[in-house]
């Protein structure tokens, strides 16, 4: 029965994250674009006729050949991204057992209650007797 009411607890609080991070997000998206739209406006009028700096010129840059680079990078990439998946079971595995404690901290405490309860009333009913 603990598991049942241990898992719709966990799926509840599961849904409430994704509600209030949802809701989080669209409020930051909307008052994002509400300053856009202010800069946009802000920026509308400032003269620019339309043509650039250095147009027409040829552009002095130098590019870089990505070649071994580009190997490396990506064995960096994967490396990193083990260690973060690694990290994240780790970290998901410690909260597990956090969790797991704490049920059963609230099992032993409703133990104890429903011992304490039972026995106020055998006391109530003994005084109801006599």
């Amino acid at each position: 029965m603990a598991k049942k009411s241990f898992g719709k607890f966990l799926a509840l609080a599961t849904i409430t994250g994704a509600v209030a991070a949802g809701v989080s997000y669209f409020l930051k998206y909307r008052s994002f674009h509400a300053e856009l739209e202010e800069d946009f406006h802000d920026f509308e009028d400032d003269g620019f006729d339309g043509t650039l700096p250095h147009e027409g010129e040829s552009s002095p840059r130098n590019y870089v050949s990505l070649g071994e680079k580009k190997g490396e990078a990506m064995e960096a990439v994967e490396d990193a991204a083990a260690a973060a998946a690694e990290k994240a079971a780790e970290t998901a595995g410690q909260a597990a057992e956090k969790v797991e404690e704490a049920a059963r901290e609230v099992k032993e405490h409703a133990a104890e209650a429903a011992g304490t309860a039972k026995d106020m009333t055998t006391t109530i009913e003994e005084d109801t007797q006599a």
